[in-house]
């Protein structure tokens, strides 16, 4: 176990009060002593019931410190130096390996260190980098790009053909050969229960540090740029673009062909149904701007 100066430490910070054992990261409603938690705005009640609790670590802001009693590190951004102690120290750690259910073409390469999970099925000429993890009946597809560091959850699947017809003489729809591929940067997250589509011709782009939710649609040709989050329930259509650091938030469904500038924020359940410039926010069905998105 940790002890508060050693977290301290690790955030090249400084610890007010009595150094101690931490047995665990908690919330604040059930914070004891032994524990870690972060404060970061201003609550009455919550510095009421640390004072009260005594033996514990709160990491917090300069403003909060003076009105605790408990142990205090001083830091900008308490809940990010939470989350960076919490992997530092409390995370259990990867555990690399192919389980024996797996199923892995001959002509997969896999880097160093991957874990892949209980039936797992990982097509031809499939590339997974360094460290990546796939959980339990991920489904890789043939000939798609994973890189570095990249965390797949349970049941999702990358590289199925998208839903593309085109229209014979006779009405009737004839399938759109998918023939592209999926390409994933590093550092990417796609949750539980996702989809993401191979192109029709090109490729389908995540880009670095990109993370999804769970239930998740990524349709055929989608590019995602740089650092993008979508929640749960989401659903890119056909062909659209995210800039960077774009959030999508749940339930929102965006049309295809559809660009979202770079900062743009997509608000719960909206349907956007036309672009979205740099920095807008919008909300509703169909989506309408309210305004910029604050940094």
């Amino acid at each position: 176990m940790p002890t508060a100066r050693t977290i301290a430490t690790a955030l090249n910070a400084v610890l007010d009060g009595p150094d101690m054992e931490i047995s665990a990261p908690r919330s604040l409603a059930s914070a004891a002593s032994g524990t870690m938690v972060f404060l970061g705005r201003a609550d009455t009640e919550a510095i009421d019931r640390l004072n009260q609790i005594g033996g514990v670590l709160c990491l917090t802001t300069t403003e909060n410190a003076p009105l605790l009693s408990c142990a205090v590190i001083q830091v900008e951004q308490p809940r990010l130096a939470f989350c960076r102690m919490m992997q530092r120290f409390f995370q259990p750690p990867a555990r690399p390996g192919i389980h024996p259910d797996a199923t892995i073409a001959a002509s997969a390469r896999l880097g160093a260190g991957v874990s892949i999970g209980a039936g797992c099925r990982i097509g031809e000429g499939v590339h997974i980098g360094d460290g990546s993890q796939l959980g339990c009946n991920v489904v890789v597809t043939d000939g798609v790009r994973i890189g570095t560091d990249c965390h797949i959850k349970a049941n999702t699947t990358i590289g199925e053909r998208g839903f593309g017809f085109a229209l014979d003489e006779k009405g009737l729809p004839i399938s759109f050969p998918h023939i592209g591929t999926v390409r994933i940067g590093d550092h990417v997250e796609i949750g539980a229960n996702c989809t993401v589509v191979r192109a029709a011709l090109d490729a389908t782009v995540l880009m670095d540090h990109v993370k999804t939710d769970d239930h998740v649609h990524i349709a055929h040709n989608c590019h995602v740029g740089p650092r993008c989050r979508i929640a749960a329930g989401a659903v890119l259509s056909g062909s659209v673009t995210l800039g960077a650091d774009v959030w999508v938030s749940p339930n929102a469904t965006l049309i295809d062909y559809a660009e979202i500038g770079d900062g743009a924020f997509i608000g719960l359940g909206s349907v956007v149904t036309k672009s979205v410039a740099a920095g807008v926010r919008v909300f509703g069905s169909p989506a309408k701007p309210i305004g910029q998105r604050h940094s």
